[in-house]
């Protein structure tokens, strides 16, 4: 398997086990969005609190130029090292939601 198909696979596993790990008795809804023609993956949730709407991104994901970029985090831990637990590595992840000079001091890569 190439690179970028481990690389799709991974990131769709790790959004799965997200929604997964949500189980069936939330009160949400997991929306998985994958484009695999623009490689960009999004985890919406959706769904009542009381009287008022959620609807929120909880992930959003894009690999661009070999690498997988983190645009947006929601987790409460952070997606950066699952995503090296399954098999990517650190210097292929890229922490897009942070300034690239903060990325620069991080142990993924800067861009």
């Amino acid at each position: 398997m190439d690179t970028l198909n481990k690389y799709r696979e991974i990131v769709r596993q790790v959004i799965d086990d997200h929604i997964a790990f949500a189980g069936e008795n939330s009160r949400f809804q997991f929306v998985p969005i994958l484009d695999e023609v623009n490689d960009r993956y999004v985890l919406m949730m959706q769904g009542r609190q009381g009287h008022k709407w959620v609807h929120t991104c909880i992930l959003h994901l894009e690999i661009i130029d070999g690498k997988v970029w983190i645009q947006h985090d929601g987790t409460d831990y952070g997606i950066a090292n699952e995503l090296v637990r399954a098999g990517i590595p650190k210097e292929k992840v890229v922490l897009g939601f942070k300034s690239p000079e903060i990325r620069e001091l991080t142990e993924f890569a800067a861009a």
